[in-house]
């Protein structure tokens, strides 16, 4: 395959995205679409290669390996090797033991499933994984897998029927990819089944352009047809953003847009003249290194304590990244790439020593949750606490009670919990308290973000936190199951973090469902610990540490006022003047010395049983658990 300039130049319009979209440049908001960009070359590039040893009858599975080992594997190791010492000094030992995990899992090419099952790529935490990035490297290589087989077994087939089934095949990933964008986002986003198809592109271009009797364009329909893809490119990149259903038919606009340019642009085309410009090309010959090396810049940043959002620091530390890249790109890279400097026996020797060990190293700091004996034993439970431990807790009794039915021939209580994880907070504080045995509860999800609501009208536009289709997907008071179950409910407590504009409506929305259900609501205020920074609370010394406090804001109070108006006292439950008192003085630590919260909102086992014993005090006090009565005042503020 002859060497194209403008594919270079290519990467580089994929990888400088990337790296501001996560450097936190607004304008970059579709900049993740670079990924997408990369996998449609990297279908084409491999295809090439292997249809052009396959025409000569030399293509050798081994040395498929052996190029992908040299391409990927010394770059990513020495990136990787970088990180650790940066992960021992900069992380806390529950961080340590996640990045453990993401060690083994990189050097297995299954990162991308590990990171499927912790977070949304999208989501705050997500930023914090040195190793993130790498699911993209797992993705590529999952494929490599098969493909290199289904070649073998297809080339003999002929080129009709080769391209039938990767027809076939792309069609069905890509339809996945849809359902899957619109329902199981954080999967798709992930996962190979629903990436298959942007590779297979790549392939299918491949294929087109090997055609012997492929007539050649004009110059002017190549420079149109450039045009059109490097606008689409550009549009994904500036047009999109987190909001965007993803992956899935929105894809389409960035594979295409590549494929277009792959197919119809050359040196001497618009679009070719600024791609196989000497900066163009420079960075994109560094690109995959310049990938490696912006997360980890960018998470250990965080870890150290540096603002989260900072155009100058973030800026900065992208032109690091791009210093960095040129070094591991002349240095490391471009050596083992040459089978005269580096013979197939060293770099399998590399490959498995260098891949081994740094999983071991991973297991280890997972099996010793993080190195936790590094610190002081007073220490130690704070910064063993994970955030995935903690979530799961919240998470767990709320969800196995998602619509489930109500038993007629029980006598206890029967409470429907609708809102977001403040919900399953109040779940767990009443399973942890005496009211566990006085009632029945069935549970409804409303992601936080899109409104606790239920109007007549559409409020979608004020959803800025959330793809819409996701808070579409929650019911909003809306499907059969839900409404039986609001009809054979005794109580419906509802409870969430309350954001402004959703307290604002929410006097709207309880007249609507006071109408169609009847009197039944008890509406439950959110609650604030303020910033918990587990590193700052460890330079504490005690017994000073145990004894911190947080003050409540004044938004957050000014929240808790307009849901108590909307609900009115009589029926709305002040948590956070439960937990922090009317003065709104929130401590952070029992008496026994363990979190009550672990992130400001949500609560630990430990503040779940405390909130449960205040709920079991007030509630019956004020026959908020009894199928009659809700009169009794309850004090306001906080």
């Amino acid at each position: 395959m002859n060497y194209r300039r403008e594919i270079d130049g290519l990467r580089a319009l994929a990888v400088i995205p990337v790296i501001l979209f996560h450097a936190g440049f607004e304008i970059f908001s579709g900049g993740y679409v670079g990924v997408d960009v990369f996998f449609v070359i990297s279908g084409y590039l491999i295809a090439n290669i292997v249809m052009a040893e396959m025409s000569a009858d030399r293509f050798s599975i081994v040395r498929f390996y052996e190029r992908r080992a040299r391409r990927i594997l010394p770059a990513l190791l020495l990136v990787v090797a970088a990180c650790i010492p940066a992960a021992y000094v900069f992380l806390l030992p529950s961080d340590m033991k996640e990045f453990g995990q993401s060690l083994v899992a990189t050097m297995t090419f299954s990162s991308n499933i590990l990171f499927w099952s912790q977070t949304g790529y999208f989501e705050g935490a997500a930023e914090l994984k040195p190793l993130l990035h790498t699911w993209s490297l797992a993705v590529e290589e999952q494929f490599y897998l098969f493909f290199p087989l289904f070649m073998m077994l297809t080339w003999r087939w002929g080129r009709t029927w080769l391209m039938t089934i990767l027809v076939v095949v792309a069609i069905g990933s890509l339809a996945l990819a849809q359902w899957g964008a619109l329902h199981k986002p954080i999967a798709a986003f992930f996962l190979l089944p629903t990436r298959a198809w942007e590779l297979i592109l790549g392939v299918l271009v491949a294929l087109y352009l090997s055609r012997p009797a492929l007539e050649e364009a004009s110059p002017a329909v190549r420079d149109v047809a450039s045009l059109l893809g490097a606008g689409m490119l550009l549009y994904a990149m500036f047009g999109f953003d987190q909001r965007t259903p993803f992956p899935g038919l929105y894809a389409l606009v960035p594979t295409v847009g590549t494929a277009l340019i792959i197919v119809y642009c050359g040196p001497q085309t618009w679009v070719g003249k600024v791609l196989c410009s000497p900066a163009f090309v420079g960075v994109g010959l560094i690109s995959y290194s310049a990938y490696l090396w912006h997360q980890p810049l960018f998470a250990f940043a965080k870890h150290a304590g540096l603002p989260s959002h900072h155009a100058v620091l973030y800026g900065g530390l992208s032109v690091l990244a791009l210093i960095l890249a040129y070094g591991s790109w002349r240095f490391v890279e471009t050596p083992f790439r040459h089978a005269r400097r580096i013979t197939r026996k060293q770099i399998a020797g590399l490959s498995f020593a260098g891949c081994g060990a740094v999983a071991m190293l991973g297991a280890v700091a997972h099996a010793s949750d993080g190195f936790v004996e590094r610190l002081a034993p007073e220490d130690r439970y704070l910064a063993s606490g994970s955030p995935g431990v903690y979530g799961a807790y919240v998470r767990k009794r709320f969800d196995d009670l998602q619509h489930v039915p109500f038993k007629a021939d029980d006598q206890r209580l029967k409470i429907l919990v609708v809102g977001d994880s403040f919900a399953k907070d109040l779940v767990n504080a009443v399973y942890e308290s005496p009211l566990a045995a006085q009632v029945q509860i069935s549970t409804h999800q409303i992601t936080a973000g899109c409104g606790n609501l239920h109007l007549d009208r559409d409020f979608r536009q004020d959803i800025t936190q959330k793809q819409v289709f996701l808070c579409d997907n929650d019911g909003w008071y809306k499907g059969k199951a839900l409404t039986d179950l609001i009809r054979q409910s005794d109580v419906v407590w509802i409870a969430s973090a309350w954001a402004p504009w959703e307290a604002r409506l929410l006097k709207e929305s309880l007249s609507n469902l006071k109408q169609e259900y009847g009197e039944k609501f008890v509406v439950f205020g959110s609650k604030n610990f303020g910033a918990i920074d587990i590193k700052r609370l460890m330079s504490i010394p005690l017994p000073d540490r145990y004894a911190r406090h947080n003050q409540v804001s004044d938004t957050h109070r000014d929240v808790n006022r307009i849901v108590e108006d909307a609900a009115g006292t009589a029926r709305f439950v002040n948590v956070s003047g439960l937990l922090c008192g009317p003065e709104g003085s929130c401590p952070l630590f029992l008496p026994n010395g363990r979190l009550i919260s672990y992130d400001g909102g949500h609560l630990t086992k430990e503040g779940a049983v405390l909130l449960g014993k205040l709920l079991s005090e007030e509630l019956p006090a004020r026959q908020l658990v009894l199928k009659k009565g809700l009169s009794m005042p309850v004090q306001s503020g906080g």
